[in-house]
């Protein structure tokens, strides 16, 4: 028996990146994957990977800033296989400006890709596991949410709520047999964050000093596998060597 066996998992943002390495992930360990992105081209991408290797995957171009739209797709998944196992919540928008700078545009899209959208995932999925008695959450936080960067007002306030918002919720559902935990996350070998190196020069750490997928995906599977079923309202660090 595989370790997540007939899990049904929802990884938000999951069109390239770590959330494509969580899904893959999973899927090879058995879990059905919902990947979400705003990206169709990309969610195709990652499903075909995921189905070429025997998983399946459930592919759907959700906005997670839109919580109607992530009712409906929630609904449709558990009006399929009956339950939702795993939510990983991990979408975000970042935009580094020094505050001067930052416009209210910027400002919003961070709140509410970061911190709402993660609110409105959670929202919808939990009645679901609270009538099961059973549920997994996992909140990506950011290394900026407690070791602080110029530039990163924005997005460390989204962060930092997304673990305040964790904490209380792992308490109100804790007795329910619902995990809720966060991580704060460092930097890691992404396309993502490749691209903001060729654009950044201020940023100096070596590909090979950060993170790499495949590490930070072994630290999330635990997270929200039943080996972890005494973590709950923990926010852990996954730094690495480096921020």
């Amino acid at each position: 028996m595989k370790r997540f066996q007939d899990k049904v998992a929802i990884i938000t943002g999951a069109g390239r990146g770590l959330g494509a390495q969580y899904a893959q992930d999973l899927a090879r360990e058995g879990a059905i994957v919902a990947i979400w992105d705003i990206h169709a081209a990309n969610l195709e991408k990652v499903g075909r990977n995921i189905e070429s290797e025997g998983g399946r995957a459930i592919p759907s171009t959700t906005d997670i800033t839109d919580p109607a739209q992530i009712e409906q797709t929630v609904s449709a998944l558990v009006s399929q296989f009956g339950k939702v196992d795993i939510l990983i919540n991990n979408a975000a928008f970042h935009k580094s400006r020094p505050v001067v700078e930052t416009s209210l545009e910027d400002w919003k899209m961070q709140i509410d890709t970061n911190l709402n959208g993660t609110f409105y995932c959670i929202k919808a999925v939990l009645p679901h596991m609270l009538r099961r008695e059973y549920g997994k959450i996992l909140n990506i936080a950011s290394a900026a949410a407690k070791v602080y960067f110029p530039g990163f007002a924005a997005y460390a306030a989204s962060k930092t709520g997304i673990v305040s918002l964790s904490n209380v919720l792992s308490e109100e559902v804790k007795y329910k047999n619902i995990n809720v935990n966060a991580i704060y996350l460092g930097m890691t070998n992404t396309e993502y964050t490749r691209e903001r190196m060729n654009r950044d020069e201020a940023v100096t750490i070596s590909l090979d000093e950060m993170l790499q997928p495949d590490e930070v995906s072994k630290v999330v599977l635990f997270l929200v596998s039943d080996e972890a079923s005494p973590i709950k309202g923990a926010a852990v660090d996954v730094f690495g060597n480096r921020f």
